[in-house]
């Protein structure tokens, strides 16, 4: 018997009862649009976090003061990283382009007029700019003779822009940090989101002298940036200046690290590392909604045989074979399962959107829910198709008629 007659057969057998179609196609429909939502959800938020580490830079390592793992600005009162620790990193490590230690102070009073706001507030000097590759897209940068001469000049974000100013130009004007002055005489080029999630564009940057001396009354900094020349050896210079902070601060085990080196190669690696860790077990989640409902058809499709026996007999009555009887219901348990398949990916399509949309989450539609969709609705359709059709196709044809 040909296939296009096997389909035509399994799809009038189908429709003949379609609630007990719908029934086996939902467990299927469910898995597949979940796994539809996991790889769409997953992808997108990967997408979003690797590009905030481009935002970050592609040959970055980070020094921060204070231990532990976690990524971001250490507390301000932490005391564990000072100017002379990024000078002895500038003279003794090698392959490093640009160096520019830095201090940060989160969640700051930022005021001009009656407006006001709350930002970093980020001391730096000239070098920051280079070694971060992140410059003024209007007015001028903090210079060495702002150092120097611990000035009040400030550079501002795109956020603090739109917020405080709206409009109006800012170079020129003066706000507030907490209860000191600053005149502002650049804006920064607008940069996104950092790795773990910060807006980089709400920031106030001021000399590095004035915020330790004026602002704060401090002698240590918070963080080191580093610049190196081939992002190919982050991992040697990461483990370099780790040794000689060691060194500099008589770290011996078992003594933890009063210091933190990330890379923008360790951050990535960390990154895909969980996501790949996330996504498979969620999607193993949905391959076991999937094998429910491939159990479920199976079931059905054992009662469908034994409620279809006066069917199977008659057609073995006139010249079916044994073989057509089985592909005759292995082909319905696949129309079941593909219908299903295609019917859970736009579903899972239109739930990542709507999550998308109403969460303002991250999502990135790709082509592998589709294959991923025909693939296991494949397997699950000869997986839960097989001993029905077997069974059917192992009946007496005399038997069956009699019912």
């Amino acid at each position: 018997m040909s296939s296009g007659k096997v389909i035509n057969i399994a799809l009038k057998g189908l429709s003949k009862n379609r609630l007990r179609t719908f029934l086996m196609m939902l467990g299927v429909i469910i898995g597949i649009a979940t796994l539809t939502v996991i790889v769409s959800m997953a992808k997108g938020a990967q997408h979003k976090v690797m590009k905030s580490i481009a935002n970050f830079g592609p040959n970055a390592v980070m020094v921060s003061a204070g231990g532990g793992k976690m990524f971001g600005p250490p507390d301000e009162k932490t005391a564990t990283l000072t100017i002379e620790d990024a000078n002895a990193i500038k003279e003794s490590i090698k392959g490093i382009r640009h160096i520019s230690p830095f201090t940060v102070n989160l969640e700051q009073n930022i005021i001009y007029g009656n407006m006001n706001t709350t930002s970093p507030v980020v001391g730096v000097t000239p070098e920051f700019a280079d070694a971060w590759q992140w410059y003024a897209e209007q007015g001028d940068f903090i210079s060495d003779e702002d150092n120097s001469g611990m000035s009040r000049n400030c550079m501002i974000g795109k956020t603090i822009v739109k917020e405080l100013f709206g409009d109006q130009n800012p170079i020129g004007e003066s706000i507030r940090v907490n209860n000191t002055n600053f005149k502002v005489v650049g804006v920064l080029s607008a940069r996104g989101s950092s790795p773990h999630g910060m807006d980089m564009d709400r920031r106030v940057m001021v000399p590095l002298t004035t915020a330790m001396k004026r602002l704060y009354n401090v002698t240590y900094i918070g963080m080191i940036r580093l610049y190196a020349e081939d992002p190919a050896k982050l991992g040697d210079i990461s483990n370099s200046v780790a040794a000689l902070l060691r060194e500099r601060h008589h770290i011996t085990p078992p003594q933890e690290d009063d210091f933190r080196v990330t890379s923008t190669e360790a951050m990535a690696k960390t990154v895909k590392g969980v996501s790949k860790t996330l996504t498979t077990f969620l999607m193993l989640l949905s391959l076991i909604s999937l094998g429910v409902g491939g159990i479920v058809i199976a079931n059905i499709m054992f009662i469908s045989v034994n409620e279809r026996k006066k069917e199977i007999g008659i057609r073995r009555a006139f010249g079916a074979r044994a073989k057509d009887i089985m592909n005759q219901f292995l082909c319905e348990a696949l129309i079941v399962t593909l219908l299903g398949g295609i019917a859970g990916t736009l579903l899972g399509i239109g739930i990542t959107k709507g999550i998308a949309v109403l969460k303002k989450m991250p999502a990135m539609i790709s082509w592998e829910p589709f294959v991923l969709a025909v693939l296991f609705s494949t397997i699950v359709g000869i997986a839960a198709g097989l001993q029905p059709a077997k069974r059917a196709a192992a009946m007496d044809p005399v038997q069956a008629i009699k019912g």
